[in-house]
C-alpha cells in the first residue's frame, strides 16, 4: 500500500497555501494591507511546501508517512561526501558564471564579503529546509514512482518556479531586479531541479544535502552577484552554467535515475522495497 496519494494533490495544495499566505505581502507592498502583519504571512508562505507535504502525507498514510517524510532529514553515512559537494558546488557554479561574464567583456569587482557567507548560509538553511521537505522530500520521490528522474525534475522545477510568483508580483521586486523577468527565473529552477535530483538520488534521499545546496546557492548568489547591481546581467551566464552541468549529469548518469544509485521513490523510503539508509551513530 502506498502511503502517498500522488503529487497532484500536493502541487494544488502548495500553490493554494503559498498563494493565500503570500497575498498579504504582495498587497502590503502596494499599501493595501497593514505592513506590520506581513512578516507572519511571509513566514507561513515560506513553509507552505512543508505544510502541503504534511497534509498530503497524512491523507495517504498518517503517522507512518510523517515518520518517513521527516526521517529524510536524519544524517546518513552516505551523505557526508555529498554534504561537501552541496556546500561548495554553488560557489563553483557562481565562479564559472562570473568568469563567463568577464570573458564576454563584462566588468566585475570582487566582493569583500567572505566573512558573511557563514551567517547567510545558516540563515538560508533555516529558511530553505522547509521548501526542500516539500519539493524534494515529498514531490520528487512521489513523481519518481512513475516517471524518470528527468521528467520528475522538470515537473518539480515548473511548480517550484510557479510557487515563487509572489516574489515577482510585489512592488519593486528584488527578484525582477536580479533575474530581469520571471522567464529567466523559471528556466533556472527547471534546469537547477535536475541538479537537485542528482544530489537527492545520489545521497540516498538526504534532505540535508539538498537543503544545504539550496542554502549555499542562495548565500553565494547574495555575495557574488549582488555587488554593483549587475545580477541581472550575470544570471544568463549562471543559467548557461546550470544547463551545462545539468546536461553533463544527464549524459553521465542517464535521464532514468540521474544517479549511479538509482532513483529514490516513496516506496523505497517507506521500506517496501529497500530499507532506508542507516543514521549516523
Amino acid at each position: 500500500m502506498r502511503f502517498i496519494s500522488g503529487p497532484t494533490l500536493y502541487f494544488l495544495l502548495v500553490l493554494a497555501i503559498g498563494g493565500v499566505f503570500y497575498a498579504p505581502w504582495v498587497l502590503s507592498s502596494y499599501g493595501l494591507f497593514p505592513a506590520e502583519f506581513t512578516p507572519i504571512f511571509v513566514t507561513l508562505g515560506g513553509v507552505s511546501p512543508t505544510l502541503a507535504a504534511v497534509i498530503s502525507v497524512r491523507r495517504g498514510h498518517s503517522g507512518e508517512g510523517m515518520k518517513y517524510l521527516f526521517g529524510q532529514l536524519v544524517p546518513r553515512r552516505s551523505s557526508i561526501v555529498w554534504l561537501l559537494v552541496a556546500l561548495f558546488l554553488p560557489l563553483l557554479i557562481g565562479a564559472i558564471a562570473i568568469l563567463m561574464w568577464v570573458a564576454s567583456g563584462g566588468e566585475y569587482e570582487s566582493p569583500d564579503a567572505a566573512l558573511v557567507f557563514l551567517p547567510l548560509l545558516l540563515a538560508n538553511l533555516i529558511a530553505n529546509i522547509w521548501e526542500e521537505i516539500g519539493w524534494r522530500g515529498y514531490a520528487l520521490p512521489s513523481l519518481q514512482e512513475r516517471h524518470s528522474a528527468l521528467i520528475s525534475s522538470i515537473i518539480v522545477g515548473i511548480f517550484w518556479g510557479a510557487w515563487h510568483w509572489p516574489h515577482f508580483s510585489i512592488k519593486d521586486s528584488q527578484m525582477i531586479s536580479n533575474y530581469g523577468n520571471f522567464a529567466w527565473f523559471l528556466a533556472v529552477t527547471i534546469a537547477g531541479s535536475v541538479i537537485y535530483t542528482w544530489l537527492y538520488n545520489s545521497s540516498e534521499g538526504s534532505l540535508l544535502v539538498t537543503s544545504l545546496y539550496h542554502a549555499s546557492g542562495n548565500a553565494s548568489g547574495m555575495i557574488l552577484f549582488m555587488n554593483g547591481g549587475i545580477a541581472h546581467r550575470i544570471y544568463p551566464f549562471y543559467l548557461a552554467t546550470i544547463l551545462l552541468l545539468a546536461s553533463s549529469l544527464l549524459l553521465a548518469f542517464g535521464p532514468g535515475s540521474l544517479s549511479m544509485r538509482g532513483k529514490i521513490k516513496h516506496s523505497d523510503i517507506g521500506g517496501s522495497r529497500s530499507p532506508p539508509a542507516r543514521p549516523l551513530p
